[in-house]
């Protein structure tokens, strides 16, 4: 996100309207639409990404540090997380086995364009730092100098020296690229819209961005959006957010072709430079989905987005084959916080919650598994921090991250079990004690504490999780499917439906609640997992479980942890699945139907295991499968039942079925 120049918040929250395609094709008729890495414009589907915030990463050059007012060596006070800490590209390289030995496929780092030195003066006179974030852009043309060098040259070949050294330890490098804007440098609003003049500040402040984005015509010039009227979403709140500037930065107008194509070529250089493999697209929200998704195709490279909202079905708008490949998946970030941090209900359709969630990823399409996942960032409270310091409950997160569908995104320094660095939660946007340095250090600079720690249980935990990852394609492309959800017990598939590792399934199973807990799950009938197999937990090869004759099976997760089988044996138990239509069973309010028979399958008789409740989408037809041993006759009817167990049976004699040794259905009508 775009961390203000010396704001207490980094707003971050953004939004977009969505405006015909033609039209935007139309109007950027002169950018040329040939990808220019073919190969780098791959999906991050199948990779894992380490978020690394530059300044505060490692200090490996002191001689590109910011000098005077700009810089601090301290973190004690929230007011000194506003300045530059001399982290560096040389650090990252110097850290790049510490990164490798936890796993990590690929790495996000801080935009690389210069940034804005000094803002404008506050109403007290006094000038910000410098924008250590790197999202208040001065200068998008030249790499960062604090980040490289002070020679504009050097400078640029430092950055692609991290991305080779990155490229030859199989490390995937995401630049961050800031479109929507550049700093804070316009005064007033409309045609009173000016540069401040230079005459009598302090030497070196600037007061406008580098040539040629110092034109105000490129600007829209409208003020500052108004986050207050962002909801409900509409076409009027959606220009606002659109038009206006994110907390002061100027915000670029894309429909100026000559603005526009310049901000795309800045973007397109530094991938035709370094080789860098994807995006990650700040202030997403802020930009018409079209726009980002010519952008993306004009750099060559895929691309996610940032959009800091909590609802699926309009995150879901700048994702697709004209909006991005991925974008960072806000929605089940806030349900992992809740279900997770604070034990809330996973199956709570209410609030934001692991169900509600996932039961809309219909809304992403074929691009579900580019959604980009994460548990805090550098604009959230830290997770431990939200998590009261449980550091069990960060890894069960961490590890739901990793096996849930998506790319599982993490940012330094969780991996060494410390939260904000004052131990409290901020409210609103987190963008000081969240964003510490990875050594903190004295005020004359010398080191008092390192976080690079190689043997934190975390650290190997990540490494371990990589490494299942890397070794099970169901969890890096595999369909997701529900399997059980309850309060605080939550448990799906990951399986591969297709291609060489074709039914290859990993059931991960989570519990959120302090107490063990048990459930005794149905296989789904997509699976390629039969009867009498065997399970084995990836982590334990000492603790399996037997899949039954009706293919359930019974998984036990302990307090704040989670369990992952696969499959060790598979079992020669034959069972089929049996879609079983009831057509004319009209229901009363609360009323489902159910189908109840003969065998273990169908709950012997015993309503209250029944199976079911059906779906109904062509009311009164209902549908529900079982899977059943082939060979075997059954004798079953149909039942009514409502929440409070009361049953209605079906009228006149049992139906009576063989089960052949293929897949079958069976269709009644209600007696």
């Amino acid at each position: 996100g775009s961390g203000l120049v010396g704001s207490e918040m980094c707003i971050r929250d953004r939004n977009k309207k969505i405006i015909s395609m033609l039209f935007s094709l139309c109007a950027f008729s002169t950018i040329s639409m040939i990808p220019q890495h073919v190969d780098a414009a791959q999906s991050l589907e199948g990779d894992s990404i380490y978020q690394i915030m530059v300044d505060r990463f490692y200090d490996g050059d002191s001689s590109n540090n910011a000098k005077g007012e700009a810089f601090r060596n301290t973190e004690n006070t929230q007011d000194d997380f506003r300045y530059m800490h001399g982290g560096d590209w040389q650090g990252v390289i110097d850290k790049i086995d510490y990164i490798k030995g936890m796993g990590y496929t690929a790495i996000w780092i801080s935009p690389v364009s210069d940034p804005q030195l000094w803002g404008m003066p506050d109403s007290n006179g006094k000038q910000w730092p410098t924008a250590y974030h790197g999202y208040n852009v001065y200068d998008p043309n030249r790499a960062n100098r604090y980040f490289g060098c002070e020679d504009e040259q050097r400078s640029k070949e430092k950055l692609k020296e991290l991305v080779d050294v990155c490229h030859e330890n199989g490390i995937k490098v995401i630049l961050d690229v800031v479109p929507n804007h550049v700093g804070d440098y316009l005064q007033g609003t409309g045609k009173n819209a000016h540069y401040i003049d230079a005459n009598g500040l302090k030497s070196g402040t600037q007061t406008k961005p580098v040539s040629p984005f110092d034109n105000i015509d490129w600007y829209h010039n409208l003020g500052d959006i108004d986050f207050s009227n962002e909801h409900p979403h509409c076409d009027a709140t959606t220009s606002m957010i659109e038009n206006h500037d994110l907390g002061g930065l100027d915000d670029i107008d894309f429909d100026n072709l000559e603005a526009k194509q310049a901000m795309f070529d800045s973007i397109k250089t530094w991938f035709d430079y370094t080789g860098a493999d994807a995006a990650r697209v700040d202030a997403a929200k802020c930009m018409k989905p079209e726009d980002i998704h010519e952008l993306q195709e004009y750099i060559g490279v895929t691309t996610f987005g940032e959009n800091f909202d909590m609802c699926p079905d309009y995150v879901a708008k700048w994702v697709g084959d004209n909006a991005e490949d991925g974008m960072l998946d806000f929605p089940l970030f806030q349900a992992i916080v809740n279900d997770f941090a604070y034990g809330k209900n996973f199956d709570n359709i209410d609030e934001t919650s692991l169900k509600k969630v996932f039961d809309q990823d219909i809304l992403y399409g074929k691009d579900v598994n580019n959604m980009v996942t994460f548990i805090d960032n550098h604009d959230r409270n830290r997770f431990l921090t939200e998590a009261g310091g449980d550091v069990k409950k960060m890894q069960n997160a961490l590890t739901f991250i990793y096996s849930c569908r998506g790319v599982p995104t993490v940012f330094q320094g969780t991996e060494q079990n410390r939260g904000n660095a004052n131990g409290q939660a901020i409210n609103g946007i987190a963008d000081t004690w969240n964003r510490w340095s990875m050594q903190t250090k004295d005020y004359d600079g010398k080191v008092i504490a390192d976080y690079f720690n190689e043997n934190t249980d975390t650290y190997k935990i990540i490494g371990r999780l990589n490494e299942i990852r890397q070794q099970y394609q169901a969890l890096r492309e595999g369909t997701q499917r529900e399997m059980w959800s309850s309060p605080h017990y939550y448990a799906f598939s990951r399986r591969m439906d297709d291609g060489e590792n074709k039914g290859q399934e990993i059931i991960c199973a989570f519990n959120n609640s302090s107490e063990s807990l048990n459930a005794n799950m149905q296989i789904r009938a997509e699976s390629s997992i039969k009867a009498g197999a065997v399970l084995v937990n990836v982590n334990n090869p000492n603790d399996t479980v037997v899949v039954s004759s009706d293919k359930r099976v019974n998984i036990t997760v302990d307090g704040n942890s989670n369990k992952m089988y696969v499959l060790k044996e598979q079992g020669n138990i034959e069972s089929v699945n049996v879609s079983f239509t009831i057509k004319k069973a009209q229901t009363t309010w609360g009323q489902n139907v159910y189908i109840v028979g003969n065998c273990p399958e169908l709950g012997n008789w015993d309503p209250a295991k029944a199976v079911g409740p059906g779906s109904c989408s062509n009311y009164p037809t209902w549908q529900l499968n079982a899977t059943i041993p082939a060979g075997k006759t059954i004798e079953f009817k149909a039942i009514k039942k409502d929440a409070a167990g009361n049953v209605v049976w079906e009228n006149g004699s049992n139906h009576v079925f063989e089960i052949g040794a293929n897949d079958c259905n069976c269709t009644i009508t209600w007696n």
